[in-house]
């Protein structure tokens, strides 16, 4: 009896525990910055609100079974037991029918969970953006990268894999209007046998160009790697949110394993943005065109580059470990500096560039500051490849500061595209091996 009675108080205790320690109900009870089991769980999980709200649901209810299990089996308890052990075992039937349904119906990476490329991925874009067509084709090969397949016969090829960021993608321009492709027809001219693989992913810095040197250029094996970085590193630093900010696909922590390795888990991710986030997936709307604004009054930058600028550390040691990986590998690796919009001529001194905050003050740069931030990387770029006699491109100083190239701060209008690829493939040219 007395045994009875103690598995009916657990039964009990977990049902309310199941019942009470949720997000909805403790958001009621607490604040939103209070201290509650979400909060704890964002903490000790980092910045990654599906795995706090995997873990907390998962627990309620288990928690809730569990009790239901003691209280019903209270007379039997190896029953309750038994119950139990079948039940995880139908759990884990479950998720893995669950698992391997999703693998036969969707495209996954072939190369690295780390870096999500998806094979043969289609989407029709309407936009309304300055000097971009305003239908699009944006799709990836069975690589997960735009462009072209890569050709059968590697080898006889000389191949190339652009890899950088938002800059190198062209998310918004047509499969034939990104710069990585229209570079591919121009060095076509001269030697047929030219393959140019488009690898940028939006957002990823050098962090992530990294791990895909590491993750995915060995499964390639091609003759060069081409990167174009810089903007997003700079963006690490502008803001105090930023500096701190984990982007998932550039970290390879548990987290971000599960999120690679389960396809069910990646489904479940994609349906808590779009329901939950308000994230719209196929409408991108992060890109606008740009309208210059006067700036009110320009905050002042700390003296000290390495407090401005805490990125620029990571960037150079991102950069040198990218050098030393590409030569371990006998890949020849070139490097790009950023152009932008934005000069450092008078004109813009007067033009708000972007929004700067430092120990919890909030300001406005001009974007003649944020041309001479963004200089800061193009030339610490520049001064690494000197000095480890690695093979560096400056792209920003061939690109002329205006709309024409550009329909917002950073990303190509399609002739923009057109002149890197031109001025890409000149220097190429000239610098065949």
């Amino acid at each position: 009896m007395r045994q009875r009675n103690t598995m009916i108080r657990v039964g009990v205790t977990l049902i309310l525990f199941g019942l009470g320690c949720n997000q909805w109900t403790l958001s009621i009870i607490y604040p939103a910055d209070g201290m509650h089991l979400a909060g704890l769980l964002e903490k000790s999980l980092g910045r990654w609100g599906l795995a706090s709200t995997l873990l907390i649901w998962a627990i309620d209810i288990i928690c809730v079974f569990l009790g239901l299990l003691l209280v019903k089996f209270s007379n039997d308890w190896k029953k309750a037991i038994q119950t139990i052990v079948a039940l995880s075992i139908s759990c884990i039937v479950s998720f893995g029918t669950l698992e391997l349904l999703a693998r036969v119906l969707t495209h996954d990476s072939i190369f690295s969970p780390f870096i999500q490329l998806r094979p043969y991925n289609k989407m029709k874009l309407k936009v309304a953006l300055d000097g971009v067509a305003p239908i699009a084709a944006n799709t990836t090969n069975k690589w997960g990268f735009r462009g072209d397949d890569p050709p059968i016969n590697w080898n006889e090829y000389y191949t190339i894999v652009a890899v950088g960021g938002s800059t190198t993608q062209c998310f918004y321009l047509d499969d034939s209007k990104t710069w990585p492709y229209v570079l591919q027809s121009k060095m076509r001219k001269a030697n047929a046998n030219v393959w140019v693989g488009n690898a940028g992913i939006s957002g990823h810095s050098t962090r992530a160009h990294l791990i895909f040197v590491r993750e995915i250029i060995p499964h390639i094996k091609p003759r060069a790697v081409m990167v174009l970085c810089g903007i997003n590193e700079l963006w690490y630093s502008l803001d105090e949110n930023a500096k701190k900010v984990e982007y998932s696909p550039e970290t390879t922590g548990w987290k971000h394993k599960l999120l690679g390795y389960s396809r069910l888990v990646e489904v479940l991710f994609l349906w808590k943005i779009i329901l939950w986030d308000n994230v719209v997936v196929l409408e991108r709307a992060g890109n606008t065109n740009y309208r210059p604004v006067p700036i009110r009054k320009e905050m002042m930058l700390p003296e000290d580059t390495e407090i401005a600028l805490p990125s620029l550390a990571v960037h150079e040691n991102n950069v040198r470990a990218m050098i030393a990986e590409l030569r371990r590998q006998r890949i020849r690796p070139i490097f790009l500096t950023q152009p932008v919009l934005f000069d450092t001529t008078d004109y813009w001194k007067s033009i708000s560039g972007c929004d700067y905050s430092y120990k919890g003050n909030k300001g406005e740069l001009s974007a003649a500051t944020y041309a001479k931030l963004l200089s800061q990387f193009n030339d610490k770029l520049i001064n690494i490849c000197r000095e480890e006699n690695a093979e560096v491109f400056d792209l920003a100083r061939n690109i002329p500061h205006s709309t024409r190239y550009f329909y917002d701060t950073m990303h190509f209008t399609e002739a923009g595209a057109d002149t890197v690829a031109e001025i890409i493939a000149s220097y190429m040219s000239t610098h065949p091996n």
